[in-house]
C-alpha cells in the first residue's frame, strides 16, 4: 500500500474512533440521565473501551466493519511509548513496534499483527499503550480535554 493510502487509512481510522467515542459518550450520558449509571466515566476510560472493541477479536469472527472515508488534517507522528515497567524487554520492544505500526501504517494492521501472536499479555499491553497514545493525540487535536 503506498504511503499516502496508509496515511489516509490511518486518518479514517482515527476519525472513526473519534465518532465511536462521541457516540459512546452520548450513550453514557443518556444512561446517567436515566439513572442507569451514577456517573459517566472519564473520557480516557471510554476511549479504552472503544479501542478495546477494535483490539479484542469480534464475537462474530469477522473483521471490524469498514470505515467510511472522512477528510482529516494532520496524522500524528510516530509516538514513543513509555512501556509498562512490569513488561519484559521483549514485550516492551514488541509493544513499541506495534504502536509504531499503528501510527505509520494503520491501527487495524497493528491489531492484526498483535492478534496473530496469540499472546494475551502482548494484546493487553498494546491496548494500554495504544489508548495512551490516542488519548494524547486526541487532546492535541482538541477532541478531548486533559484530566
Amino acid at each position: 500500500m503506498p504511503e499516502g493510502e496508509s496515511l489516509n487509512s490511518l486518518e479514517q481510522e482515527i476519525a472513526q474512533i473519534e465518532r465511536d467515542l462521541a457516540s459512546k459518550r452520548a450513550e453514557l450520558e443518556k444512561q446517567k440521565e436515566a439513572g442507569a449509571i451514577p456517573e459517566v466515566p472519564h473520557e480516557r476510560e471510554t476511549l479504552r473501551e472503544v479501542v478495546g472493541e477494535r483490539i479484542m477479536p469480534p464475537s462474530a469472527g469477522g473483521p471490524p466493519p469498514a470505515m467510511p472515508p472522512t477528510p482529516q488534517t494532520a496524522v500524528p507522528p510516530t509516538p514513543a511509548v513509555e512501556p509498562l515497567s512490569y513488561l519484559s524487554e521483549e514485550l516492551k520492544t514488541k509493544v513499541q513496534e506495534l504502536v509504531n505500526a499503528a501510527f505509520s501504517k494503520t491501527i487495524d494492521d497493528a491489531v492484526k499483527q498483535a492478534r496473530a501472536t496469540n499472546n494475551a499479555a502482548l494484546l493487553d499491553a498494546f491496548h494500554d499503550a495504544l489508548v495512551d497514545e490516542l488519548y494524547d493525540y486526541l487532546i492535541e487535536r482538541g477532541k478531548l480535554k486533559k484530566m
